[in-house]
């Protein structure tokens, strides 16, 4: 399989399970719901970064780079295991922070995902509002070159080629799962942000023949801003794993139902959706993503979308030491 040819640092123990909801399945009246417990992980409260990450640790470590660089916002999950793998992997790790979400608090930015990239060894840029992060980012991987370094810069989120070629393993895995639990799955549920989980899934599912409808949650841009972001990305990935592109993009579909008022903000439906996983199954939602994606879920089934009979894979993506950053998501919900 041409998946095998790509260089790939094992950083967790897979399989991640499959466990089925069914107290959030009947409390949400709608189809079966099972999970597939991606925010397991064994570096730093896990992820799904961490799969995207094998195969970019893998790169770096093949091309002999010295030094990880990265970029996100404050309260970054992708910039918590980065920096957590390249401690790991004995790699400085520098990552380049940019305070783009309004109106939060002390906690916020000093606290939580934050508090792990200091503890792991990380070394943090602060980017300001305003500032353009991409150039940021350029900017301190040209200052350690001319040290003498020689940086591996991951791109935002890990969503490149390469990093998709994590969730085209994790479609393998699924595929196997199915096989062992005797069950096909109708829908999968999926966040689409940076869109590397969610155009390697696209590939995944296309390489393993599924049938399976895969949706992608968007959580910072609407349906037609987030399209040719998976586009691009399922049409560099496809030739790495033997595809053709084509009947891959035919296959996007993108709910954008609840992305707003905007990345790194709960809403109404996203802040229920934390409580009522919580309380009925005991699994943290995260706020910025899978709690966006679970919600528009509940969205879907609230309106008829899906049989009684049908089968859906909720992947959870990971992402809950961003709750203790997001103190109102319990505090501005009414006791379900």
């Amino acid at each position: 399989m041409q998946l095998d040819a790509h260089p790939r640092q094992i950083l967790s123990r897979w399989p991640t399970p499959i466990e089925t909801l069914d107290r959030l399945s009947a409390a949400y009246g709608g189809p079966r719901i099972s999970i597939k417990r991606d925010d397991f992980g064994s570096i730093a409260m896990g992820g799904n970064k961490l799969r995207k990450l094998e195969y970019l640790m893998g790169d770096a470590l093949a091309k002999g780079c010295d030094i990880v660089v990265t970029s996100g916002a404050l309260q970054s999950n992708h910039a918590r295991l980065t920096a957590a793998v390249a401690a790991k992997l004995g790699l400085t790790c520098h990552l380049v922070l940019k305070d783009d979400v309004p109106d939060r608090s002390e906690t916020y930015h000093n606290s939580a995902n934050l508090l792990l990239d200091k503890l792991v060894g990380a070394e943090i840029v602060r980017v300001g509002r305003h500032d353009p992060l991409a150039e940021a980012v350029e900017a301190h991987a040209a200052s350690l070159r001319v040290k003498g370094l020689s940086p591996y810069v991951v791109p935002l989120g890990g969503s490149n080629a390469i990093g998709c070629l994590g969730y085209v393993t994790c479609a393998l895995e699924i595929a196997e799962q199915e096989r062992k639990l005797g069950k096909a799955f109708s829908h999968i549920f999926v966040v689409s942000g940076s869109g590397g989980t969610h155009a390697g899934l696209l590939a995944g599912l296309k390489l393993t023949g599924s049938t399976a409808k895969l949706v992608g949650a968007t959580i910072s841009r609407s349906k037609a801003m987030q399209r040719p972001i998976i586009e691009q990305l399922v049409s560099d990935v496809a030739p790495l794993v033997g595809i053709h592109e084509s009947g891959t993009t035919d296959a996007i579909e993108l709910d954008d139902s609840m992305y707003l008022p905007g990345y790194g903000l709960p809403n109404g439906p996203s802040r229920n959706a934390v409580v009522q996983c919580a309380k009925s199954e005991g699994i943290l939602l995260d706020p910025v993503y899978t709690s966006k994606a679970m919600a528009a879920l509940y969205n879907r089934i609230e309106a008829g979308t899906f049989k009684p009979s049908d089968e859906v894979l909720f992947i959870h993506t990971g992402g809950a030491p961003a709750l203790f950053a997001y103190d109102e998501i319990y505090a501005k919900n009414a006791p379900l």
